[in-house]
């Protein structure tokens, strides 16, 4: 089990060890990101910052949709009925 060590003593705030450390970032593969794509997007992009543009790309993507659906929920059903389905 981890330990949980102050950062200072005077402070009296504890942090985690693994948020002291720096963690290593997965690899980020395109062709996961995009699986329909036709050509090797890896190939295409090997810079780093550009994967993590697409990926963040993605991500806010997958956000927005989500969002889209709740509001679209909200319309469909009545309120008291879409506050008992997200529980």
């Amino acid at each position: 089990m981890d330990k949980i060590e102050p950062i200072s003593e005077g402070q009296g705030t504890l942090v985690p060890p693994a948020e002291q450390a720096p963690t290593p970032e997965e690899p980020i593969l395109l062709r996961e990101l995009f699986p329909k794509a036709e050509k090797d997007l890896d190939a295409l992009f090997p810079e780093p910052g550009m994967k993590k543009l697409l990926r963040d790309v993605v991500k806010t993507k997958r956000k927005n949709e989500r969002f889209l659906n709740r509001i679209n929920l909200r319309k469909i059903l009545p309120e008291s009925e879409f506050e008992s389905e997200e529980e």
